[in-house]
């Protein structure tokens, strides 16, 4: 075997335990966010609603506040791994391209993504820093803008989904960095964001950035998709003829 042949072998063997690893980031991201912003955080189901008056939030604060710190730190560490988690489709999408378009835009969205989603855990955090310090009203804000960050970046979110999805439709025949199928998840998954930026709207109801429309639906669209993109990629660092 000559120099040249062994060293993309070497390549491909560590591309693929790459794009793995990647993948596997994603399933962490979400078993951490699940033990961090659900089981401990608050964040999801809320246990701070939109239309609370700053006081009742204060109360809210201060009855859940060691969960609430300790469950920030497990969103921070979820949050940050959605770095590596979109670098890995920015990857397999490059291993396609004649220019990389697509992969380099995908990893400024996946970068710009990661950015907002460790604001949502530092807005967290700074609202259980010293919640009886604060003024009521400034937590309140805290709470609006971790929500605000999570939802209403929809074009952000939603635009990284579309970004993956076009270099599949305009890829030729067999030549699809992701299965086609892929494409349109990520097209589903862009639409059932939109909700989220209902919130500018509402305090209360399905509107709200506590209701079920614009809350739920995005929040448990993105940890589907996450899930779903990384299962693909750890398919396909297994799958010896991609």
């Amino acid at each position: 075997m000559s120099e040249t042949t062994s060293n993309i072998l070497a390549q491909d063997s560590l591309s693929r335990k790459s794009l793995a690893f990647c993948g596997y980031t994603g399933y962490a991201a979400i078993i951490l966010f699940i033990i961090g912003g659900v089981w401990l955080g608050g964040m999801l189901p809320p246990i701070p609603n939109a239309n609370d008056a700053p006081a009742e939030l204060v109360a809210k604060v201060n009855d859940n506040l060691l969960n609430f710190r300790v469950g920030s730190i497990f969103m921070i560490a979820s949050f940050a791994l959605f770095g590596t988690f979109g670098a890995g489709m920015a990857a397999q999408t490059r291993r396609f391209e004649t220019s990389p378009v697509f992969s380099y835009v995908q990893i400024v969205f996946a970068a710009a993504g990661t950015t907002i989603a460790l604001l949502v855990a530092f807005a967290w955090s700074l609202m259980v820093f010293r919640p009886d310090t604060y003024e009521p009203s400034i937590l309140l804000m805290w709470a609006d803008f971790a929500y605000f960050l999570a939802l209403f970046s929809v074009p952000l979110f939603g635009g990284w989904c579309v970004l993956i999805a076009l270099p599949i439709f305009f890829s030729e025949p067999g030549r699809e960095p992701f299965p086609r199928w892929v494409a349109y998840v990520n097209l589903w998954a862009a639409l059932l964001f939109a909700p989220g930026q209902m919130v500018i709207f509402f305090k209360d109801g399905p509107f709200s950035w506590h209701g079920i429309v614009a809350m739920y639906l995005p929040f448990i669209a993105f940890f589907a998709w996450i899930a779903i993109m990384s299962w693909v990629m750890i398919k396909i660092a297994h799958d010896e003829n991609s």
